[in-house]
C-alpha cells in the first residue's frame, strides 16, 4: 500500500474515532449527572479509551496524518443536529453516532489490519448492548396489536409538516393499531423534525413504524420500520433496530412472497389489493393473493392499496390481519374515517388488542 493511501485511511479512522468518542462522552454525561449510574459511566469511559487504543495500534501512535484545518467536513452541519426533543433523544442520536463511526472504522481498518478491526466489531456490538441497557424500559418497543387492526399513515404527500403531530394524535386517539410515517419527497432533516413531533404526540398509544429507513427509525426511537424494494434488508434493519423492533416488508407477487424469510420479519403488506390513486400504475393483486399470503406466511398479513369501506370486509374475510389505509383516512375527517373502518373491523371480527 502506498504511503499516501495509508495516510488517507488513517485520517478516516482518526475522524471517526473522534466522532465515536464525542458521542460516547455525551451519553457518559447523561449517565453521570442525570441517571447517577456509575456502572454505565465506567463502561462508556472504558469504551472510549478502547477506541483510542485501537486507533493507536493501527497508527503506531503517530498523528502525522491529522489535518483538521484541511478537513472539508469540519464545518458541515445539518438542521437535525440542532433538534433534540428529550434527553432520551439526545442519547439515541449519540449512540447512533458512535455505532456508525465504529462501523466505518471496522470497514476501513480492514485495509490495514483485519485482526485489529474485528475488535472494532466487538466494540460496536458492545455499544448496541450498552444502548439497550441505558435506555431500558423507557425505550421498550411496542408490538403490533392482535388481528384484526387498522394500520394508518402519516403521509407527507397529504399532511403538512405543521399537521403531523395533530394527525398522529388523531389516529392514535381514534383507534389506529399501528401508524406508519411515510415521506418520499422530503429530505432527512425534515423527516427527523417530523418524527420529533410525531413520537410524543402518539405517546406510546400505538407502534410508530418508519417507512424505508431503519437508521432514522432507530434515531427517532420508533417501534419499527417498513421496507420495500431497494431498502436495507430485514436482517440489516434488525441489526440496527434490535430484536424487539417491528420489521415489515411489502410483497407484490408470489415470487416476492416466496422470498420472504418469516423469521426475519414480523408482518408483510400485500398489495395493491384494489386499484389505488396513490399508485395509479400498479396492477391490483386482488383478494385471492391476500388469501394465498395468509395461508403461506405465518405472521400477520396487512392488506394495502385501494382499501375503501365498500371493499374492506372482503380483504379481512380473505385473511388479512390488518387494513392499511392511506387516503381513505387522511382525506376528509380523520376521526370519522377511522371509525368507519373500525366499525367494519368490529363487524368482521373482534378488534385486536
Amino acid at each position: 500500500m502506498k504511503n499516501t493511501e495509508r495516510m488517507q485511511i488513517l485520517r478516516i479512522l482518526d475522524a471517526n474515532a473522534n466522532r465515536c468518542a464525542e458521542g460516547l462522552r455525551v451519553i457518559e454525561e447523561i449517565a453521570r449527572f442525570v441517571l447517577g449510574r456509575e456502572d454505565l459511566m465506567r463502561e462508556l469511559k472504558e469504551t472510549r479509551h478502547d477506541v483510542r487504543r485501537l486507533l493507536d495500534r493501527l497508527a503506531g501512535g503517530s498523528r502525522v496524518f491529522r489535518d483538521a484545518d484541511g478537513d472539508p467536513g469540519s464545518t458541515l452541519t445539518t438542521d437535525s443536529e440542532q433538534l433534540r426533543g428529550s434527553l432520551s433523544s439526545v442519547a439515541r442520536a449519540n449512540f447512533a453516532r458512535a455505532g456508525e463511526a465504529l462501523r466505518v472504522m471496522e470497514e476501513f481498518g480492514k485495509l490495514l489490519d483485519p485482526e485489529t478491526t474485528t475488535l472494532f466489531k466487538r466494540l460496536r456490538f458492545s455499544v448496541y448492548s450498552l444502548e439497550k441497557r441505558f435506555l431500558g424500559v423507557e425505550d421498550r418497543k411496542l408490538a403490533l396489536p392482535g388481528a384484526p387492526f387498522l394500520y394508518a399513515f402519516v403521509d407527507r404527500s397529504l399532511v403538512t409538516a405543521e399537521e403531523t403531530a395533530a394527525v398522529a394524535d388523531a389516529l392514535a386517539s381514534k383507534g389506529a393499531g399501528a401508524i406508519q410515517y411515510r415521506a418520499k419527497e422530503i429530505d432527512d432533516d425534515a423527516r427527523r423534525r417530523d418524527l420529533a413531533r410525531i413520537m410524543p404526540a402518539v405517546a406510546g398509544r400505538a407502534p410508530v413504524i418508519v417507512n424505508d429507513d431503519p437508521r432514522l427509525a432507530h434515531e427517532a426511537g420508533a417501534d419499527g420500520v417498513h421496507l420495500g424494494a431497494g431498502d436495507p434488508s430485514p436482517a440489516e434493519a434488525r441489526d440496527i433496530l434490535g430484536p424487539e423492533a417491528i420489521v415489515g416488508v411489502t410483497v407484490h407477487t408470489p415470487a416476492e412472497l416466496a422470498a420472504v424469510d418469516p423469521s426475519a420479519v414480523d408482518y408483510i403488506a400485500v398489495g395493491a389489493v384494489y386499484p389505488t390513486t396513490t399508485k395509479p400504475g400498479v396492477i391490483p393483486v386482488g383478494t385471492a393473493f391476500v388469501a394465498e399470503a395468509a395461508r403461506l406466511f405465518p405472521g400477520p398479513v396487512v392488506a394495502i392499496g385501494g382499501i375503501l369501506p365498500a371493499n374492506a370486509a372482503a380483504a379481512l374475510e380473505a385473511g388479512a390481519a390488518g387494513l392499511a389505509v392511506l387516503s381513505g383516512i387522511l382525506v376528509g375527517d380523520i376521526g370519522k374515517n377511522c371509525l368507519s373502518y373500525l366499525d367494519i373491523i368490529d363487524r368482521t371480527g373482534k378488534r385486536g388488542r
